[in-house]
């Protein structure tokens, strides 16, 4: 990773040293959170070994990760842009810690780099529009092409957090056809197929302690839920080399009063079968290892396809912004589907100590069209349909600060009704 930092900062220097065109940013962000989260549990009906239950237990559940009250630092990042007018870009956004992303909770990595990446060529951001057509080639890793532009509240809702709110390794080419049509065309290594629970935290699963006799970890299982995780490293893999296409149009008025950017998008790859364990922190395998189970027969699969299409539109209209997402997703034979809504208004005030207030609200959804054997597959959440509604709101304070609360509530279709509730609250400030 160091030498890809050192190239990614030292590459600017062989351009022509026109230091009236070079531009230096950095950011320091940090996010403290209060978290209060209620408690659940569900018993599964998969027959663990008693070895394999806490002393006196004769049934595992799924359970809260970590229920209760609780004040706890989630983010510490940096991050670093140079860009030497249109023609070249470099970006480096490194945590020192982002609880929240991390899975297992208690054993993933605690630094690593969200982004690191190297453009030559424009590449407008959303709404903002060239002067004519253009063209652009990206490596690194980078977002998703269809990612929300501008998140409302800290928690991601149930199709960002399945689809789109993790970071691929790979090449990206892409321009734009006159002013409003873009396209985008890349190669990446593909985000592994793994779960975890849709709240703030994501759970431990597979961790070291696990494979104790009897164990009985402070951080429980949360009701995982499948999703594309954080790919490992920093080079492309070319095992299972995904594809991806996207056509999108963007549009504003001369006032910037109203604009919107919409995009269509498709992926596509091969998944691994290899009886391994990819990421840091787990034994638990990825992809079709994962969802085989602990039997080989969890689930019944056909092939090794992944694929996924969908859309999403960002709208800006004065003091309100939305976001509208779908995402269809094919799985070795097995198919589901997320939608996402989130929308929220700015309310500027005349106030040096409160200079806006911003209530927001999403709701999402996840749909599963398969189900597995409850007594063959330990985790039956990742087939369990679901919806989410978050809502709350950003309180701006001075010196570029602020201050999100938020309340989530689940509705999923369990054999049991749980109440998996969580409230936050996040003091963000960025220097």
């Amino acid at each position: 990773m160091r030498r890809f930092v050192a190239v990614l900062f030292f590459a600017p220097l062989a351009l022509p040293a026109q230091t009236s065109d070079w531009s230096f940013r950095s950011r320091i962000e940090i996010r403290a959170n209060y978290r209060d989260t209620n408690e659940a549990k569900f018993p599964l009906r998969f027959p663990f070994p008693p070895i394999n239950l806490p002393i006196g237990q004769t049934t595992a559940f799924e359970e809260t990760v970590d229920a209760g009250n609780h004040a706890e630092l989630s983010v510490a990042q940096i991050r670093l842009d140079a860009s030497y007018g249109n023609v070249f870009a470099a970006h480096v956004q490194f945590h020192a810690q982002d609880k929240y992303r991390r899975n297992p909770t208690s054993e993933d990595r605690q630094t690593d780099a969200d982004e690191i990446w190297l453009r030559f060529g424009p590449k407008p951001d959303f709404l903002d529009r060239p002067a004519g057509s253009s063209v652009f080639l990206q490596m690194g890793k980078f977002p998703k092409m269809e990612r929300q532009p501008i998140r409302l509240l800290e928690s991601y809702g149930l199709a960002a957090t399945a689809f789109n709110r993790f970071e691929d390794v790979g090449f990206m080419t892409g321009g734009t056809i006159g002013r409003n049509l873009y396209w985008r065309l890349q190669g990446t290594s593909g985000n592994p197929l793994y779960f975890r629970d849709p709240n703030a935290l994501a759970g431990d699963n597979g961790i070291r302690e696990l494979r104790l006799p009897n164990p009985n970890p402070k951080l429980k299982t949360g009701f995982p839920i499948l999703y594309n995780t954080e790919t490992e490293g920093y080079a492309l893999q070319t095992d299972h080399l995904q594809f991806g296409q996207a056509i999108g149009y963007r549009w504003q008025n001369d006032a910037q009063t109203f604009g919107y950017d919409a995009i269509a998008f498709h992926y596509r790859r091969s998944m691994s079968d290899a009886e391994d364990a990819p990421l840091a922190g787990t034994f638990y395998g990825v992809d079709i290892d994962l969802l085989e189970g602990p039997l080989d027969r969890g689930i019944r699969l056909r092939g090794n396809k992944k694929e996924e299409f969908g859309a999403r539109v960002y709208t800006e209209w004065r003091g309100l912004t939305s976001t509208v997402q779908f995402t269809k997703q094919h799985i070795a034979g097995l198919h589901r589907q997320g939608e996402e809504l989130e929308a929220g208004y700015q309310i500027r005030l005349a106030n040096r100590w409160v200079p806006s207030i911003q209530p927001a609200v999403r709701w999402s959804g996840l749909q599963n069209f398969f189900k597995g054997d409850p007594t063959l597959f330990p985790a039956p959440s990742i087939w369990w349909n679901w919806t989410k509604l978050d809502y709350g709101i950003r309180i701006g304070l001075p010196h570029n600060s602020d201050l999100t609360v938020e309340r989530a509530r689940h509705n999923v279709a369990s054999p049991r009704k749980l109440d998996m509730s969580e409230t936050l609250m996040t003091l963000r400030v960025r220097v």
